[in-house]
């Protein structure tokens, strides 16, 4: 069962070239300026996304119309070197149609480790765990997030705004 679990991870990486602190603001403070904007589960796209900068803190979305949608909560804060959230997005009883659990039994966690390196170069490390807390098909789950649409791709969105190279 152990080595069940052990694969109900996925890791990912890239390295920007930015010092370590704008690396940490760019990815917490300015979240909406990167993330997708298909990668949202409330009923119309973000206009905004927010992280509470606090152990605690809510980690969610606010639509044009001012509709709230919650994604998690901050687990771990500290930065300019990392930070985790409980991860409560899943999907429905249509596998396209992702929901918010509140249950943080229920919730995987995600968490980013920044590492300066030489010439202002930061390594940011994000590992996604505990998926087998979504229960059934959680094997499916981290399929999806291991594939090219959604960790790396977001990583990949990131690593752009902070280089300065997103398409306007």
């Amino acid at each position: 069962m152990s080595d069940l679990l052990a694969e109900a991870v996925v890791r990912k990486s890239v390295r920007v070239k930015a010092p370590i602190e704008r690396a940490f603001s760019v990815f917490v403070e300015q979240m909406e300026t990167w993330w997708p904007a298909t990668h949202h589960i409330g009923t119309t796209p973000f206009e905004a996304i927010f992280v509470e900068p606090r152990i605690g803190g809510r980690w969610y979305e606010r639509n044009a119309k001012g509709d709230l949608c919650d994604w998690g909560k901050v687990l771990k804060w500290d930065p300019p070197h990392s930070v985790a959230f409980s991860w409560h997005i899943g999907p429905g009883h249509d596998q396209s149609d992702w929901t918010f659990d509140p249950d943080p039994a229920k919730a995987s966690e995600v968490e980013i480790n920044f590492t300066a390196e030489e010439s202002g170069v930061t390594f940011v490390e994000l590992v996604h765990s505990k998926l087998e807390r979504h229960g059934e098909g959680y094997e499916q789950l981290r399929v999806l997030f291991d594939s090219p649409g959604a960790w790396s791709g977001i990583l990949a969105h990131y690593a752009q705004k902070v280089d300065g190279k997103e398409s306007q």
